[in-house]
């Protein structure tokens, strides 16, 4: 049986945005040791992209699965990434490192969720009362 197109879509999207917040740690702990890495901001805007994808992948899951939980954390995520890029560029390193590790623990329990609990696909899309709370 094959995956559904937005499902694997989520799980890649996802995956990569752990696997990116794993290298982000490894150069932040270079730039602190004193190692100048420039790459760090880049691959940080390549990340937070990463996880707009992730977060736009399971909204269109949510859609068709119901999962809400997976939705909001992937949104969660992006959100943390987008406020990331903004504390590195303003400079304000320990905000920087304390919502670094943050993001980094749950884009890997994005990752984790989207393989082991995506939700069941119905017939068709998700009926709007099952989607108000």
């Amino acid at each position: 049986m094959t995956k559904h197109p937005v499902l694997l879509t989520l799980q890649i999207s996802a995956a990569l945005a752990a696997l990116l917040s794993v290298v982000q740690a490894v150069l932040g702990f270079q730039i602190v040791a004193g190692t100048w890495v420039e790459s760090h901001g880049m691959i940080g805007n390549i990340t937070f992209v990463v996880a707009l994808v992730a977060a736009v992948a399971a909204f269109l899951w949510m859609r068709r699965s119901g999962n809400k939980g997976l939705f909001m954390h992937a949104a969660g995520m992006a959100v943390i990434a987008l406020a990331q890029v903004a504390l590195g560029e303003m400079g304000l390193r320990a905000a920087h490192i304390a919502v670094g590790v943050l993001f980094l623990l749950g884009a890997v329990a994005l990752a984790t969720l989207s393989f082991r609990k995506p939700g069941v696909v119905d017939a068709g899309p998700v009926p709007q009362e099952r989607l108000q709370g």
